[in-house]
């Protein structure tokens, strides 16, 4: 059987509920607007181990989320390479009860994992019930997009916009 999904993924994480914890669902929502050949942006909530599926046998995995990091400021962005993302649990993704890295050591396990993983996170201002993100995280949204797009680039995968 062939795999006919994209071999790139974008993977917004986060519950939109609790105000910036919705910020990695927003960015993936941004470059699902952009034309970028063999990439699929997805809206992943608060799936978690249900991501499987959709993570398993792809090339490239880029997850977007709201990061939890006391040293860092709200608005603040982080990128994590490959193994930065399996040191940080405990810390980054952390407001979800079962995480990517759970589900990307899962698809390891099953030797399915992606290639090529990194993530771009924003430390929230807020993580108050509502729906919308605050005007900090609003504010850092278009950076955010585009540190995303530095590391498709940096991967090959160019903007066709």
């Amino acid at each position: 059987m062939t795999d006919k999904r994209a071999p790139h993924l974008v993977l917004g994480l986060g519950n939109e509920l609790f105000t910036d914890e919705g910020v990695g669902v927003a960015a993936a929502r941004r470059l699902a607007q952009r034309r970028l050949p063999g990439v699929e942006a997805l809206d992943g909530g608060t799936l978690g181990i249900g991501l499987l599926p959709a993570v398993e046998g792809r090339e490239t995995l880029l997850v977007l989320d709201a990061v939890v990091d006391p040293e860092r400021r709200p608005g603040d962005l982080v990128v994590l390479d490959g193994a930065e993302i399996d040191r940080a649990r405990g810390v980054l993704f952390s407001a979800h009860q079962v995480g990517i890295t759970e589900v990307l050591g899962a698809s390891a396990l099953a030797g399915r994992a992606p290639v090529r993983i990194a993530a771009v996170g924003m430390v929230p201002a807020s993580l108050e019930t509502g729906y919308g993100l605050s005007a900090t995280a609003e504010e850092r949204l278009g950076p955010m997009v585009d540190l995303a797009l530095d590391i498709l680039a940096r991967w090959e995968i160019q903007d066709h916009a």
